[in-house]
């Protein structure tokens, strides 16, 4: 079995279609899970960003950054629910998910946000700019470079949204 096939096997996992045509409850569960986690996720990171861009800079940093332990539950509840989705796509609209990746340019760019939102947090950390913005307090402004950052960041995560909004009608 090559590559490409063992992708196509593991991405229409039979036993995900044959748990969400057994049970009806099981795919809005999976909806509220990914709504749940994208609240967590985009809420906590947009705060921080704005933050860091500047706004309410009466807040200081420190109790803003105690969440993003919360925005990580969330990015982990969207993929497990995101995942479930993919593999789980022919019992609702009898498509390969293999394929629908391959066509569906919506979800390829909402991968792809994903993909450069994850490194614009590496680099927020490897810049050493997490370690910056650390102790900021109430009016403090943060580096120009967190700022950029901080922007990158909510123009992605909310491209993520927008696009995976559009998933849907992409297939």
């Amino acid at each position: 079995m090559d590559l490409e096939s063992g992708i196509a096997y593991w991405l229409r996992w039979p036993s995900v279609e044959a748990f969400l045509a057994a049970y009806t409850w099981a795919w809005p569960l999976m909806e509220i899970l990914h709504i749940a986690g994208l609240v967590l996720l985009v809420g906590i990171v947009g705060m921080f960003d704005l933050r860091l861009m500047g706004v309410a800079k009466r807040l200081p940093i420190a109790p803003l950054r105690q969440l993003l332990p919360w925005a990580a539950f969330g990015f982990i509840l969207c993929v497990g629910s995101g995942l479930v989705f993919v593999t789980g796509l022919m019992q609702n609209v009898s498509m390969h998910p293999y394929v629908a990746i391959k066509v569906d340019l919506y979800l390829q760019i909402k991968l792809l946000f994903i993909l450069l939102a994850g490194i614009n947090l590496l680099v927020f950390y490897q810049s050493g700019m997490s370690r910056a913005v650390d102790g900021l307090g109430a009016g403090d402004d943060a580096p120009p470079l967190a700022r950029a950052i901080g922007g990158i960041s909510l123009f992605l995560w909310i491209g993520v949204v927008y696009w995976g909004r559009l998933v849907p009608w992409g297939i």
